[in-house]
């Protein structure tokens, strides 16, 4: 017994007009990575008290941090708007990469920060102490440096983005 079978196309499929596109980095990634940082910082404290260890507090050092890292990628982020949508110059392609995955790095780890630091403030809240306050106010503005990263970083990933006159 014999069948027949179709011919045999070896000519690829033409490609979606969307194939070998990045998407702009949407809330719904940012908002479950911030819980899950908010998760983590909130249990960092119960963790330290079951285990006997000393309660971890937030350093000036890591506030400067998330400031620093936010000024950074800033301006970056203005060099590359600066260049690309206003001069009308290109990138080349290793530069256009990697300041677009530095971008959505960027807003990936602020909004992270954002809710590991805001759980670390939570978790102190109603707690006696200074040291429970210092904590505290370290957390929020480190929380703020995070924000301020996490909107520094979309911005990036947006001044990447080639003018429709320029495709």
């Amino acid at each position: 017994m014999s069948r027949d079978l179709p011919p045999v196309d070896d000519a690829p499929p033409p490609p979606s007009p969307q194939e070998g596109r990045i998407r702009p980095t949407g809330p719904g990634p940012l908002v479950v990575v911030g819980l899950v940082g908010l998760v983590i910082g909130w249990a960092i404290r119960g963790q330290a008290i079951r285990s006997g260890a000393a309660v971890p507090g937030v350093s000036w050092l890591a506030v400067g941090i998330a400031y620093f890292v936010a000024a950074v990628v800033g301006g970056i982020a203005f060099l590359t708007w600066r260049t690309v949508q206003r001069e009308h110059l290109s990138l080349s392609a290793q530069q256009g990469v990697a300041r677009l995955v530095l971008g959505k790095a960027i807003a990936r780890l602020g909004a992270f920060g954002v809710g590991a630091y805001l759980g670390i403030a939570i978790s102190n809240i109603g707690v006696g102490g200074e040291q429970a306050s210092v904590t505290i106010l370290h957390a929020s503005l480190a929380a703020l440096g995070a924000a301020v990263a996490l909107v520094t970083g979309l911005l990036l990933e947006h001044a990447c983005r080639i003018p429709p006159q320029d495709r």
